[in-house]
């Protein structure tokens, strides 16, 4: 099976703990998949499997990635598909532009590759359930507390269905500031 990538941000362990212990409070039964803390992360860039065998050039590339540290608030919940059954239930973030121009950089220097990432707009989020798979439709999507967390680094992420955590860090890359 091919290795497939995405270019994100780890959650800090303390903040992904209290939004898996929040979710984790709501007794889901609707969804297949309830990420593990571990695994909680805003996507900057799916990039999908690797067919011309670049994700090594691509590891280097994003080592030219300048950008300043920054905040990013948790501001509630949100939700994929339809508010009974939604696809996807997310932990939702405050607008940032800190967090566009990273995805933007990102996007930007993939470009001379090959890859085919995905092109849906960037709506940063937390994944928090995905796969709906309920019988019962939902009446609203529960509350989640709000907060925060320092944005110091971003990574380049390999996807291992089979394995908790599911997702590994291939490389890390710091934000710097008076980038």
């Amino acid at each position: 099976m091919e290795k497939h990538y995405f270019i994100g941000i780890k959650i800090p362990f303390p903040v992904a703990q209290i939004l898996a212990e929040q979710r984790d409070s709501w007794h889901l039964s609707s969804h297949k998949r309830l990420p593990v803390a571990e695994d909680l992360h805003i996507t900057l860039l799916f990039l999908g499997g690797d067919p011309h065998g670049e994700i090594q050039e691509v590891a280097e590339a994003l080592e030219k990635v300048g950008h300043n540290p920054f905040t990013v608030k948790i501001t509630g919940t949100g939700y994929f598909g339809k508010k009974d059954r939604p696809r996807v239930v997310y932990a939702s973030t405050e607008e940032n532009e800190s967090l566009n121009n990273l995805q933007q950089k990102v996007k930007d220097i993939l470009k001379k590759f090959q890859l085919s990432p995905d092109n849906k707009p960037f709506v940063p989020h937390i994944t928090l359930a995905n796969k709906w798979m309920g019988q019962e439709l939902w009446e609203g999507i529960p509350e989640l507390k709000t907060g925060r967390f320092e944005v110091g680094e971003f990574s380049l992420f390999r996807i291992e269905p089979t394995q908790t955590p599911r997702y590994i860090a291939v490389q890390n890359y710091k934000l710097k500031d008076g980038v």
